[in-house]
């Protein structure tokens, strides 16, 4: 019986299925990932692009194609990132981690471009955190 585990982007416009487990889950702490993402690093869920499809939104979905990396594809409503094809991964879609209805069920398996990680991240756990959101 095949495992099959959903998401979306933010607003709903676009939505996919995985079938199947992952090939593995990873954080990239590489600078091209901080630029496009707007993140620290990114963690993506790296599936045979044979158990990824989309199945709501396939005909709005847009994408950015970064010269020699890969291609990002997002919503146009409210952009969020969606997926990505690395050209150095063909036959693998790296699907981002937060894009899925529930995403911990799946733990990172290792860390990459270590060599350009922000220092602080070794200790996360000693800046004061919150339940929930403060107030000024």
């Amino acid at each position: 019986m095949k495992n099959i585990t959903t998401g979306s982007c933010y607003c709903g416009n676009i939505h996919f299925e995985l079938i199947n487990e992952p090939k593995l889950v990873v954080n990239c702490h590489c600078d091209d990932c901080k630029k496009r993402n707007g993140a620290v690093f990114s963690t993506y869920v790296a599936a045979s692009e044979n158990d990824f499809q989309i199945t709501k939104g396939d005909n709005i979905l847009k994408h950015y194609e970064a010269e020699n990396v890969g291609i990002k594809y997002f919503c146009p409503e409210c952009g969020s990132s969606v997926y990505n094809k690395n050209f150095r991964l063909p036959g693998l879609s790296l699907i981002f981690y937060g894009a899925f209805s529930n995403p911990t069920d799946f733990k990172p398996n290792f860390n990459v471009f270590c060599s350009t990680k922000h220092a602080w991240i070794d200790n996360i756990n000693k800046i004061p955190s919150f339940q929930e959101s403060i107030e000024r």
